[in-house]
């Protein structure tokens, strides 16, 4: 019976509680509670208060907004960012709040899903270690939130954002343009049919993309468009990460992956990415088509970090009310997902702080982690097919 207001100010004081917890492990711990994108975000803040370029810092892959919001951790607080990041939080659960709303969920229901990202434990912990991907996520709400109010100008210029931000959303950019349909006419004909609607959608994107890419292009030239774009189309990583292809990354390392290999890597993704447009590419159903091609990116991606999970967690919220789960099913489906996460940091953690050869444990559990998504993925499209009746 709680206020909503009430709820994102509690959010927030976990959050910051969250934070000031972890100065103090990062002071008496070997693991950080910071993650070490954070300092690099940090360094590429200091270059460009310096009037220097963020990409002078090794390891900075990102749009260099990032480096501009984190000014403050030089001039106001180190923290700064991670308060930033954890205010995103909190709009991100008000879009959640309003697009249910729009969606025809009463007061209460709305209120009680949106809860479910505000008081997540992972989308704290992620966020309050200095993780940048909550405003990717609340970007991609914005989007989806003025797209249902059928602001399709608006919405594609914060899409465009989004893309600029974090390459991932631009996935999102099909079923974006196949669910604005005409419901009077031939679905199959119209499926992409560039009606005015479409246009505006599409026109308004490529501009605002085109722009904020363009800007800093000047600005930085060819540095920016390797280190933010490029760089994240061929990322791997060859110390640990949940990957299904990191040991195929670890053992080809010296002599690399051929282009033939690279290419089949992208099959199934690509495949199950158009196969999701067709079939859930709706504007009744764009909330779950998004979030499910979010964890099919995850789940299939070269590299995949906890950081990552953020990308369809905030989008699941929206999804949880359409779904049909049984009590002993969800509770089976959850534990399997988690259990089979905390599995992975024993190697992982022996590996990075103990220097221990256990490459082939990781991929092992890599693996079964793999495993368990296809598990959550399959019973999410089952028990969401069930109660909608899609075909």
């Amino acid at each position: 019976k709680m206020k909503f207001t009430k709820h994102c100010a509690i959010g927030l004081i976990i959050r910051l509680s969250f934070i000031y917890y972890g100065t103090y492990q990062d002071a008496i711990s070997e693991v950080q509670y910071t993650d070490v994108d954070y300092k690099v975000f940090t360094d590429a803040a200091r270059y460009l208060l310096n009037g220097e370029s963020p990409y002078k810092r090794h390891a900075y892959r990102y749009s260099p907004i990032i480096g501009l919001f984190l000014l403050p951790n030089l001039l106001i607080h180190l923290e700064f960012g991670k308060f930033l990041f954890s205010v995103c939080d909190i709009f991100s659960t008000y879009f959640i709040y309003k697009i249910l709303r729009l969606e025809g969920c009463t007061e209460n229901e709305s209120i009680k899903w949106s809860l479910f990202w505000l008081y997540n434990p992972l989308s704290i912990i992620i966020t309050t270690r200095g993780n940048a991907d909550s405003l990717a996520a609340l970007l991609v709400l914005a989007t989806l939130y003025l797209y249902k109010k059928d602001n399709l100008l608006a919405a594609g210029i914060v899409h465009g954002l989004a893309i600029h931000f974090r390459l991932y959303p631009i996935v999102f950019s099909l079923p974006l343009y196949t669910s604005v349909i005409d419901l009077h006419s031939n679905k199959i004909i119209s499926l992409f049919y560039p009606n005015k609607m479409r246009l505006t959608l599409v026109f308004s994107c490529i501009v605002s993309l085109l722009c904020t890419t363009g800007f800093f292009y000047l600005l930085y030239g060819n540095e920016f468009i390797d280190g933010s774009l490029l760089y994240h189309l061929k990322r791997f990583d060859i110390r640990h990460n949940y990957s299904v292809y990191f040991y195929l990354q670890y053992l080809s390392y010296k002599i690399g992956l051929s282009e033939m290999t690279r290419y089949l890597m992208l099959v199934p993704q690509a495949a199950l990415l158009l196969l999701l447009t067709v079939v859930f590419g709706t504007k009744r159903t764009i909330a779950f088509c998004e979030m499910c091609m979010a964890f099919i990116l995850v789940m299939f991606n070269s590299v995949v970090t906890c950081q990552y999970f953020v990308w369809y967690m905030s989008l699941l919220p929206l999804c949880l009310k359409d779904l049909n789960f049984g009590k002993k099913e969800l509770f089976l489906v959850s534990n399997y997902w988690f259990t089979s996460q905390a599995a992975w940091l024993l190697p992982a953690y022996l590996l990075e702080f103990k220097s221990q050869d256990t490459f082939l444990y990781i991929w092992i559990q890599c693996l079964v982690f793999f495993w368990a998504n296809i598990v959550v993925l399959t019973s999410l499209v089952r028990n969401y097919v069930s109660k909608h009746k899609v075909n």
